[in-house]
């Protein structure tokens, strides 16, 4: 199970929303959120936060966007084999294919609602292993 997510994205609403989800569906994970990639990484660089479980990568963002920080924690030594999936407005199938590509584990375009979002976490959450993980991103872009 998923008990450590770092949600990155610069929507403050998109975060409020992700936290007040994860909350209602478990409220022993463990939430930690950035604005952009570039305060992930210094976040996680300078231990300003546990190493998550689990990172929620936005791509359109503002400063560093999520490409650049998903290519930056596939070269860190410490922080490489955290999952990540990009998760983004774009349901663009190069979208996907680039962030596979790159290394994340997948790639959820965002809900449109809140009960879609809680269900979607709720899912992904009590996966066990990566491979259960890639499994339910895959089951959940098929739906």
């Amino acid at each position: 199970m998923y008990k450590t997510i770092l949600f990155v994205d610069d929507d403050a609403d998109d975060a409020d929303l992700f936290a007040e989800a994860l909350g209602e569906i478990d409220a022993s994970i463990n939430y930690y959120s950035a604005m952009d990639g570039q305060d992930a990484l210094d976040k996680l660089q300078h231990a300003q936060i546990g190493k998550p479980d689990l990172i929620f990568l936005d791509i359109n963002m503002p400063g560093m966007d999520g490409w650049e920080c998903l290519i930056n924690l596939k070269q860190h030594e410490d922080l490489k084999d955290i999952p990540v999936i990009m998760y983004s407005t774009s349901s663009a199938k190069k979208d996907r294919d680039t962030a596979t590509g790159l290394g994340a584990l997948g790639f959820l375009s965002k809900p449109t609602d809140y009960g879609t979002l809680k269900k979607m976490l709720l899912h992904l959450t009590r996966q066990a292993s990566e491979e259960g993980l890639q499994r339910s991103i895959e089951q959940l872009n098929r739906s």
